[in-house]
């Protein structure tokens, strides 16, 4: 059994979008409260306690990074919520991946995100993360692009084909951000608007 199989847990989505980590989980897996979490997770069950099944070409799971509050919940990034569809009531299945107390630094590659992309390309590296990993603005990083809906939320397809293909190199700016390459947003295509995951590879300084 892995690590995050130990640790895995089903969670009721509360009203402000938020999945509580149980108690004697929090103790065994470390998330304790200011610890910084990176959290697995895939919706199970609507607010009516029906199944939910897995759409063609969306993410199995959706990864996000958070810490860890005083009563042990995590928040659900907005993106993923718009993306999945979960809304408060919900039940989702998850795991916690990896813990971080806050003075200690993670490698780059222990985080995936997800985020819209805005008119010039850009997308931004969650605060929670560029803390956790180390990462300044001038920094280059590495990322690897996982999965785009396009602005109307339909999958694009060509990610999994090709994904090899669509690894790039970017300087982190001031807010953050990091610029996804024309020649990779005319090949997939991603546009204004398309909500991208990425995963972060390694931080190249």
């Amino acid at each position: 059994m892995s690590e995050a199989e130990k640790f895995k847990f089903e969670a009721e989505v509360d009203g402000e979008c938020r999945i509580r980590i149980p108690t004697d989980l929090q103790k065994a897996s470390g998330a304790l409260a200011d610890s910084i979490v990176t959290i697995k997770m895939r919706p199970i069950m609507d607010q009516e306690n029906r199944s939910i099944e897995i759409q063609p070409k969306m993410p199995e799971n959706f990864e996000f990074t958070d810490q860890v509050d005083g009563e042990g919940f995590v928040r659900i990034p907005e993106m993923i919520v718009k993306s999945s569809g979960i809304s408060p009531g919900f039940t989702v299945s998850a795991s916690v991946e990896h813990v971080l107390m806050e003075e200690k630094k993670e490698p780059a590659y222990k985080y995936e995100f997800l985020d819209k992309v805005d008119a010039e390309g850009r997308i931004t590296i969650p605060g929670v993360i560029r803390s956790s990993a180390g990462i300044d603005s001038g920094d280059v990083v590495s990322i690897r692009l996982r999965h785009v809906l396009d602005s109307e939320n339909r999958p694009v397809e060509r990610i999994e084909e090709l994904v090899d293909k669509f690894d790039f190199s970017s300087r982190v700016d001031e807010e953050g951000r990091i610029t996804i390459p024309g020649e990779i947003r005319e090949s997939v295509p991603i546009a204004l608007g398309s909500v991208v995951t990425v995963k972060m590879e390694k931080v190249l300084g």
